[in-house]
């Protein structure tokens, strides 16, 4: 029996190696194993763009969409002294309709060029 062997059998090394503890690779082994993941699944990658693409689509749509039906009515008002066309349009939109939109159909439904109106005109509100 050589001095080596007396050596490593009576040792006090310990490893870091051998606790139970959290090493920091084990972090990078877990972003590896969903890299791993996902590079397996290609169709998963294709989903999961295919939905956050969808979700920036209908958000887009529903803030310039508006209202894509045709007004079923009209409501006259009377333009009084100090009133302007985004305070009309503010107060007789529909809820869920955006002030631009419902301010776009009031100059569409009335022949309104420009943003300047009189008291005492009447103007026609699509009523949705």
């Amino acid at each position: 029996m050589g001095d080596d062997e007396s050596m490593l059998r009576y040792s006090t090394y310990q490893s870091i190696y051998d606790n139970d503890q959290a090493s920091p690779h084990d972090c990078n082994m877990k972003d590896n194993h969903i890299g791993t993941i996902l590079k397996s699944f290609p169709f998963v990658k294709l989903m999961f763009v295919l939905l956050i693409a969808a979700f920036c689509f209908k958000g887009a749509f529903s803030v310039f969409a508006g209202g894509l039906d045709e007004p079923t009515d009209t409501k006259l008002v009377i333009v009084q002294a100090g009133d302007s066309l985004w305070q009309i349009a503010s107060l007789h939109k529909p809820a869920d309709m955006d002030t631009r939109v419902y301010l776009d159909s009031i100059r569409r439904a009335n022949a309104i060029k420009g943003p300047d109106i009189q008291a005492g005109e009447v103007l026609s509100l699509p009523v949705w």
